[in-house]
């Protein structure tokens, strides 16, 4: 199992007036990604009212799927990214301490590229 870090992971997220709904971009270029790597996408911090998942790809590969986690929480399993892949999904996670978003690789090996961008509310702690 490899970790494998997407350039969004350098990006500070907008945590601005408290109340607006925010939209986090991320992005990362896969190249044969094995099965059981964990890509890290985001640092979330503190104080953020996850409300969705904007998921896209450009096909990752056949019999790809994926499985997204905040921490601990599972906010999405068994997503097939096999093909071109775009939904929003939705959930509700608040952070109580800084969580990564990551999204573990499963099924077979991933070429392409991966957006996962979640959609939030800056309350506070």
């Amino acid at each position: 199992m490899a970790k494998i870090k997407a350039p969004s992971m350098h990006d500070a997220i907008y945590v601005g007036t408290h109340g607006n709904l925010s939209l986090a971009k991320t992005q990362v270029t896969l190249a044969a990604a094995a099965i059981n790597d964990v890509v890290e996408m985001v640092e979330i911090p503190v104080g953020i009212d996850i409300q969705a998942l904007r998921i896209s790809t450009s096909g990752l590969g056949d019999n790809v799927v994926a499985d997204i986690r905040i921490g601990d929480t599972t906010l999405a399993s068994d997503l097939d990214l096999s093909g071109e892949y775009s939904q929003t999904i939705a959930c509700d996670h608040y952070t109580e301490e800084k969580s990564i978003i990551t999204v573990t690789i499963r099924g077979a090996a991933a070429t392409g590229t991966l957006n996962v961008n979640p959609e939030y509310l800056a309350t506070g702690y």
